[in-house]
């Protein structure tokens, strides 16, 4: 009887103390993995900005760059003089204005004598010294950089207009070699480290709805496990060795189960004790685990606010889809989406964000749907997809969401513009029709907004008429 008792007892130490050392191994690497993919997920997203900001200061100073080219052409054929072309390549980027009005261009010489900067009377003086707080050479860098093959960037710290604590800015410039000019436009990326610290805010307490769910979890399981122990050992043992091994594998992350083990699981939960609720506990346990596995993993790939794809699994489709030429690309961007933004804050700017994913997704539920990044997005259409068809479809949702839309007053400002490029007949490659979707938004954007246009090989000169008319 003595004997028996220790026997018992033992069981139940044992037991006791395997799920406690079991249960603190899972709560510990489910905090370590999802801290780890939170980190994950920021320095993606700030990755994800910093790329955005660098592409459109690239794309506009290529923009300014072909009408440079353009001028200097009509120089080279005679019908200017260089003094001439140079003044009007001059008199254009001045004028020139991009994001709302707030971004602009400036152009110095490789000497570092100004040109062109918004005209202020630095125009026609050597910048070559100017120095930011820290002590960087400012423009000598910004030369330096620009002079590279394909342009470059320069980081400094610059006080905003009006404004005299400098804040870090960053730059990119690009050299107009026979004139010798370096072209650079430049914005404060201080906005950045907002939008990424409201991002850390979003993920930590996700972390904690999720930590408060696994703990109530295995709190109820740790109950459940005592009073087996105590009332139950005599009778425990072969159910603990299969309890226990599940346990330890979670504990060490593998949530694969051979079949031996599915077996054990399925005899023990078939049990009319308590034995059997804890089998099943652990089954839900399991299951739940496996949940969050697939929430981490697919954390990853998703994006956060609207469960949409992100630009992460965006490429992997990409690589996936490699040698699939025929697609529809659809680049949406949301109209005034920062006035409302501005006006009604950040809660209803995530309103109507969350309002254009759903409808998105029964709209194209048969693509892939992607949000790149703040209030643009994207639609991938593949297989046997008639342009026309989609170009109905487009205009439905595109109807559909502005009448949502108006029914708010803090969203009926906002409507959409659309462009869509096609590789129904070519067979491009994806990157480029993504370049080309760019494009007609672009146009989309230039006719008035709260419209699509389809890209052809036209968009380019109308581009450039546009610029002239402007002017």
């Amino acid at each position: 009887m003595n004997s028996f008792k220790s026997i018992r007892m033992g069981i139940i130490a044992v037991s006791l103390i395997v799920f406690v050392i079991t249960t603190c191994c899972l709560g510990g690497i489910f905090v370590y993995h999802i801290l780890q993919e939170n980190r994950e997920q920021l320095r993606s997203y700030r990755e994800e900005l910093e790329a955005l900001v660098d592409e459109r200061m690239s794309s506009e100073t290529q923009i300014v760059l072909g009408m440079i080219q353009e001028i200097y052409q009509r120089q080279m054929e005679g019908t200017l003089t260089e003094q001439q072309a140079q003044k009007d390549a001059a008199d254009i980027v001045r004028s020139i204005r991009y994001d709302r009005g707030e971004g602009y261009f400036w152009i110095d010489t490789e000497d570092g004598v100004n040109v062109v900067l918004l005209g202020r009377e630095t125009e026609g003086l050597s910048r070559i010294d100017l120095t930011d707080p820290t002590g960087k050479r400012i423009i000598e860098e910004i030369i330096a950089n620009g002079r590279q093959e394909g342009g470059g960037y320069t980081d400094f710290m610059f006080p905003k207009p009006g404004e005299e604590t400098a804040l870090p800015k960053r730059a990119y410039a690009t050299l107009f070699a026979p004139w010798g000019w370096v072209i650079g436009t430049g914005v404060w990326t201080d906005n950045i480290d907002r939008m990424v610290a409201e991002r850390e805010t979003v993920l930590a307490k996700k972390l904690r709805d999720n930590l408060f769910g696994v703990g109530f979890i295995l709190v109820l399981l740790q109950g459940l496990f005592v009073f087996m122990a105590l009332y139950m050992g005599e009778r425990i043992s072969r159910p603990v060795l299969t309890i226990t091994e599940h346990l330890r594998r979670m504990g060490s992350g593998d949530l694969s189960m051979d079949g031996e083990m599915k077996e054990g699981i399925r005899q023990l939960i078939k049990r009319k004790d308590e034995l059997g609720v804890m089998g099943r506990a652990l089954q839900e346990m399991h299951e739940r685990l496996c949940d969050y596995q697939s929430a981490i993993l697919g954390m990853a790939r998703n994006d956060a606010l609207t469960g949409l794809a992100n630009r992460r699994y965006f490429q992997e489709y990409v690589e996936k889809e490699r040698g699939i030429k025929n697609f529809i690309l659809i680049a949406l961007d949301l109209d005034h989406f920062k006035e409302v933004n501005d006006t009604w804050g950040h809660q209803t700017g995530d309103a109507a964000l969350l309002i254009l994913a759903e409808l998105l997704k029964t709209s194209f539920s048969d693509g892939l749907n992607v949000r790149t990044g703040g209030d643009e997005f994207l639609v991938v259409l593949s297989g046997k997809v008639e342009l026309a068809e989609v170009e109905e479809r487009l205009e439905r949702f595109m109807k559909q969401l502005v009448a949502i839309y108006a029914t708010d007053p803090g969203l009926e400002k906002l409507t959409i513009s659309g462009g869509v490029a096609s590789s129904m007949e070519q067979g491009e490659p994806i990157d480029i029709l993504l370049q080309r979707s760019d494009a007609a938004l672009y146009q989309a954007k230039l006719a008035g907004r709260s419209c699509y246009r389809v890209y052809d090989a036209s968009m380019e000169t109308m581009f450039r008429d546009s610029s002239s008319e402007e002017k």
